[in-house]
């Protein structure tokens, strides 16, 4: 039997540390990359969790997040929703492009980029109990209860109660106040 030299059991387990730290040093440098607008965007997702109240979702063992296409979002949702599941709340990030992955969504996410081809679709899409947000031009107005919009330098949020209420949701007045609500005029002639 051979023994290896002190250098040579350095070497290797130098190395050995070094590939046990790759996925830690890729995870963190992804983190950095990602524009902190994107980042915000999920945060907002995520807590929506917390401030709409769903009819359906009492029973819902996981907590369906979709994102439309194909978007940077993803990154910074699965990160999060990995953090969630260590504290016992199980959310499941999704790339959806059909109506029938979009109907399995409890908050569907439409990346600006995609806001043309989601518009497209939307009248096949049954909104009951789907929180429907986006981020681009008078989204919230046309095909979702949500926008996200960037005024002064931070991500502000516009709402459609009515939307809201054609979805079977409900939002908390935390929520609304700090919203810029929309489609108002419509809501008055519901009341």
């Amino acid at each position: 039997m051979t023994t290896m030299k002190p250098t040579v059991f350095k070497t290797i387990f130098y190395q050995l540390m070094l590939l046990m730290m790759i996925p830690v040093i890729s995870t963190q440098a992804q983190r950095i990359h990602i524009n902190p607008d994107t980042r915000m965007k999920a945060v907002f997702l995520m807590n929506f969790t917390k401030y709409i109240s769903w009819t359906t979702l009492d029973t819902a063992k996981v907590f369906t997040i979709g994102v439309y296409g194909i978007d940077d979002i993803l990154l910074p949702l699965n990160q999060m929703a990995r953090e969630r599941r260590a504290t016992g709340q199980t959310v499941s990030i999704e790339k959806v492009a059909t109506a029938a992955e979009i109907e399995a969504c409890s908050i569907l996410f439409v990346p600006v980029a995609q806001a043309a081809a989601f518009h497209k679709l939307r009248p096949n899409i049954h909104p009951q109990n789907i929180l429907i947000v986006g981020e681009s031009l008078g989204f919230a107005t046309s095909d979702g209860a949500i926008n996200f919009v960037k005024r002064d330098g931070k991500i502000k949020l516009e709402i459609n109660r009515k939307a809201l209420r054609e979805a079977n949701l409900t939002a908390s007045s935390h929520l609304l106040k700090l919203a810029i609500l929309v489609g108002e005029d419509e809501l008055l002639d519901l009341d």
